[in-house]
């Protein structure tokens, strides 16, 4: 029993690490997304700071290379001097970033190892110069506020990995540290702004991984976001799909085409002209469903349709009415036009027998047709209804034919 009670504090150990390790591996997978648009974005900035930064530094160069200290305080004149050569290293050094980070960008690179390269030279020269700038204000008396400044820039412009923007930190306080080391000054205030270097420092590198951090959770939620609106955009295309196609044969269902028809219909009204209506009906198509299934049955709608789309125009309205009946809106059809396409339709459904799995299904279509002639008109149900009443004549007669049917005048 002792035994039992000492190995459960050890199981849930092993339960935590597990999981920490289970998010440290999700956490860094990540970072692995983000990591190429942040560095593009990194050099995006790089570029902007080289417009910015380089005429600040020039201009601060050329300031400091006309100071003159004043008599019996020489130290001021080489503090001048040495912010002069060290204004005009981070211009150059802006220029060469900036530069390098205009032709990644141009040729879709940014998020290259390249890229990453370029970064940390942009963010090690920059904290190389606040460094060795603080320097020297610390030598004629001033803080380290330049340092601190710099650090605190380069936390926000530069998207760093918290891993990476550790190392670049301490090498910029390591730089700081030799540097103030090999400075002569009094023991206290050496210890001092060693100090607040650290703490300059950890600001830094914790501002770095608040900005790398919710920069990766916008990132991630954007793609989020972006995958939720392509899922309801496919969404909502297949229900556009389903409300004027039919599911099987792709075509227009009965819905659609009562209201493309109609629309069609009152076109007519005001331009007058030729309209024809075809229908097609698939010969004892009971017996296909009956002897070999609807799934075959499916198959030869599907092949039915797709012959017929083959002969229809893109302006014709082509629909799906129901079971094995199509129908065929021609406008600017005249009647020897809609006959000869109803016989092209005939031959086509007739011509080759339909595949089915391991066997070919010959089938035979009737066809009824109908039209409005120039300035005749008729409602949609009485053309309808015209073609249908054809249809049922080529049925009665034998099928496997076309027949014309008149559209009754009106009253």
């Amino acid at each position: 029993m002792a035994k039992r009670k000492q190995r459960i504090p050890s199981l849930t150990t092993k339960f935590r690490f597990t999981g920490w390790q289970a998010s440290a591996s999700r956490l860094m997978q990540e970072y692995d997304q983000v990591q190429g648009i942040a560095t593009a974005v990194t050099l995006r900035r790089a570029r902007v700071v080289m417009f910015l930064g380089v005429p600040l530094h020039a201009a601060l160069a050329f300031w400091f290379a006309q100071f003159q200290a004043p008599i019996g305080q020489p130290n001021l004149q080489d503090w001048a001097d040495a912010l002069t050569e060290l204004q005009v290293g981070i211009a150059l050094a802006l220029l060469v970033c900036g530069v390098l980070s205009h032709i990644l960008l141009r040729r879709n690179a940014g998020h290259s190892r390249f890229g990453m390269a370029v970064q940390t030279l942009f963010c090690g020269a920059y904290l190389a110069f606040g460094a060795a700038a603080a320097i020297q204000d610390v030598t004629i008396g001033n803080g380290i506020a330049t340092f601190l400044v710099i650090c605190m820039g380069t936390a926000v412009l530069s998207l760093m990995r918290p891993v990476f923007s550790g190392l670049v930190f301490v090498a910029a306080f390591l730089v700081f540290w030799i540097i103030l080391r090999s400075t002569p000054m009094d023991a206290t205030l050496l210890s001092s702004l060693q100090i607040q270097a650290i703490a300059v420092v950890l600001m830094a590198q914790l501002i770095s991984v608040m900005m790398w951090h919710q920069y990766t959770r916008t990132v991630l939620l954007r793609r989020k976001l972006e995958l939720s609106n392509q899922a309801l955009l496919q969404k909502q295309q297949e229900l556009e799909f389903l409300a004027e196609r039919d599911t099987l044969t792709g075509l227009y269902n009965r819905r659609m085409f009562l209201q493309l028809a109609q629309r069609e219909l009152d076109h007519l009204a005001r331009v007058p002209g030729h309209v024809c209506a075809l229908m097609v009906d698939l010969d004892f198509f009971k017996r296909i469903n009956d002897q070999h299934g609807h799934p075959a049955g499916d198959l030869v709608l599907k092949q039915v349709a797709q012959r017929i789309a083959a002969h229809v125009r893109s302006t014709d309205i082509l629909a799906r009415m129901g079971g094995e009946e199509f129908i065929v809106l021609m406008p600017n059809t005249d009647r020897a036009g809609a006959l000869k396409l109803a016989e092209k339709l005939r031959e086509a459904v007739r011509g080759q027998p339909m595949e089915l799995p391991a066997l070919q299904v010959p089938i035979t279509a009737s066809l009824g047709v109908t039209g409005l002639q120039t300035h005749q008109q008729a409602p949609l149900e009485t053309l309808y209804a015209t073609a249908d009443k054809a249809l049922y004549a080529a049925k009665e007669q034998g099928r496997d034919r076309v027949v014309w049917s008149e559209v009754p005048l009106e009253p």
